[in-house]
């Protein structure tokens, strides 16, 4: 998700009401703590070397928040596992466009924009089985 400067206020108290507890500038469950949920700031949201994202905006409860879109979210993902050798991303990318519709062609362009288009090749082949 993707904060708003009128979101910070509050921020902390509602997540810790569902639950979550921060952890640096994470926040992760007691009860579920391979995932996190992760606040951008207002500095430039990028992903790996790509810092042109533009969120998707959907209305929730009569509120409109940011949240990365399908595609993105596969980057995101992606960059976990190709920076950090994070297996959990790949297997969560694979997660994501199984669920929703993504754009291959963007995601494969962007991967060989990180020079990592074996990653992509990995992910497509875990997707087809």
């Amino acid at each position: 998700m993707v904060l708003n400067s009128f979101f910070r206020e509050g921020l902390e108290e509602a997540m810790k009401e569902i639950g979550f507890i921060k952890k640096t500038r994470h926040y992760i469950h007691p009860q579920c703590h391979h995932l996190f949920i992760d606040f951008p700031g207002t500095a430039p949201l990028g992903i790996g070397k790509d810092y042109n994202i533009k969120p998707e905006e959907h209305l929730v409860d009569g509120s409109k928040i940011k949240i990365l879109s399908p595609t993105d979210c596969v980057k995101d993902r992606l960059a976990t596992y190709m920076y950090f050798h994070d297996r959990d991303g790949l297997d969560q990318a694979v997660l994501v466009a199984q669920k929703h519709p993504v754009n291959f062609k963007s995601i494969k362009k962007w991967c060989a924009n990180e020079n990592n288009l074996q990653v992509f090749e990995e992910f497509f082949k875990l997707l087809k089985k």
